[in-house]
């Protein structure tokens, strides 16, 4: 395929960003479009991990049928705002279907595909952008609360999470107070990856990425994307400020990616997953690597501005005030975890863009070739960006992708 082609990428979170520099590198020209600055919505909020263990899709019979129990539960990381269960409705019975036994394997082996190339890619943009500085190697931390719960998990997800090529090792409760110190004993054990990593600033990463495009030519336009039409060889792009003619589009705006392109008769049963953050003071209590809670389903990272606590999965409107229910159950649980009354010094809650099978949307669509998918990557967002750029550029280039796309294609919703 021709090189140096104008291409135009909607949203500039880490998918779009990382999207974009993968692009630019091909040569191509190359405009980045979105209301907000580079970085500013859920790439900013998550809990800074790059999971090289997360090749287990959630969509599972055996969670399926914790789900009621879990809505129950006011203190369990699962929500559903009632006004927005009509909306849902798509994604629940997609849902449904992925959990399937043979679906479910194939959710493993297209995570697992993807997570064996991706650090290779995420190295080239973080030393490429200077990002690297923000990045620690110190593995991460996954406990349990109880024996029962422990062996549970070593016996169950663990032993399939190695079965899929993760490095795992089962660790004593003095073998983690050995690593990690300042954590209370509110654990029986646990698991530590030691080949995940961990970036003390993700807004960082977006905004040395965001420097490196513009630096090398990129276009950042803080617009509102109002209309689109992809009839033609070029793709015309109405925004809040101006109009655009592209060879190729990427669309790679999160959660709205859905409501931008169902105008095009491009329907994807995408949902908002939020997630919610405390950032807190570390005291004497600093941690060296992620510390996940299995049970409650969060995250203590270590950040340059202190610790952040960050976890729930509340499906809702992403306009929705935050639940300030949310906000005390995760400051409750890192009182837990650190044994002591921890000052918040802010608080966040941002929209996962998530799928019915956990799976990311990428490459070309069924219905326009000239528009390229990019998003749905849920809780993995930060962890598969980099990869995500990488195979869109190869797509568009013609060359063989590093993984075969036909496994995330918008085909099989």
């Amino acid at each position: 395929m021709s090189k140096n082609l104008n291409i135009a990428v909607i949203g500039a979170g880490i998918i779009g960003l990382s999207t974009a520099l993968w692009l630019q590198r091909s040569g191509h020209q190359v405009h980045l479009i979105d209301p907000n600055p580079p970085g500013a919505g859920t790439s900013f909020g998550n809990a800074g991990v790059f999971a090289d263990f997360a090749r287990l899709p959630l969509s599972k019979l055996k969670t399926m049928c914790q789900i009621p129990g879990m809505l129950l539960d006011e203190e369990s990381p699962l929500s559903i705002q009632g006004r927005y269960v009509p909306t849902m409705l798509p994604y629940g019975l997609g849902y449904v279907k992925a959990c399937l036994p043979e679906n479910y394997l194939r959710g493993c082996h297209a995570l697992t595909e993807l997570l064996k190339v991706a650090p290779e890619a995420d190295n080239v943009l973080l030393k490429a952008s200077g990002a690297i500085e923000l990045v620690r190697s110190n593995g991460s931390l996954a406990l349990l609360g109880t024996k029962e719960g422990f062996q549970k998990t070593k016996d169950g997800p663990m032993q399939e999470r190695i079965e899929h090529d993760v490095s795992v090792e089962f660790l004593t409760p003095d073998q983690v107070h050995e690593l990690e110190p300042g954590l209370a004993d509110f654990h029986a054990g646990g698991v530590y990856y030691p080949n995940s990593r961990h970036t003390v600033n993700p807004g960082g990463i977006c905004q040395k990425y965001a420097e490196h495009f513009q630096q090398n030519g990129g276009i950042v336009l803080q617009e509102d994307v109002v209309h689109i039409d992809p009839d033609g060889e070029s793709i015309k792009i109405e925004t809040s400020a101006r109009h655009l003619t592209a060879d190729r589009l990427v669309m790679a705006a999160g959660v709205a990616s859905r409501y931008l392109l169902e105008p095009l008769g491009i329907k994807i049963p995408l949902v908002s997953e939020r997630g919610y953050h405390l950032e807190l003071e570390s005291g004497d209590q600093g941690l060296s690597r992620p510390v996940s809670w299995l049970d409650k389903s969060i995250f203590l990272t270590p950040m340059l501005n202190g610790l952040r606590v960050a976890g729930t999965a509340e499906f809702a409107y992403a306009d929705s005030p935050p639940d300030n229910k949310r906000i005390q159950h995760l400051l409750k649980f890192a009182k837990n975890m650190l044994g002591g009354q921890p000052d918040i010094k802010s608080r966040w809650v941002g929209s996962r863009p998530s799928t019915p099978d956990s799976l990311p949307v990428i490459g070309p669509s069924e219905k326009y070739p000239n528009i390229m998918l990019a998003f749905g990557h849920g809780h993995v967002g930060l962890t598969l960006s980099s990869i995500t750029g990488r195979l869109i550029s190869q797509h568009l280039n013609g060359e063989k992708t590093s993984v075969d796309l036909s496994l995330f294609s918008s085909s099989r919703f």
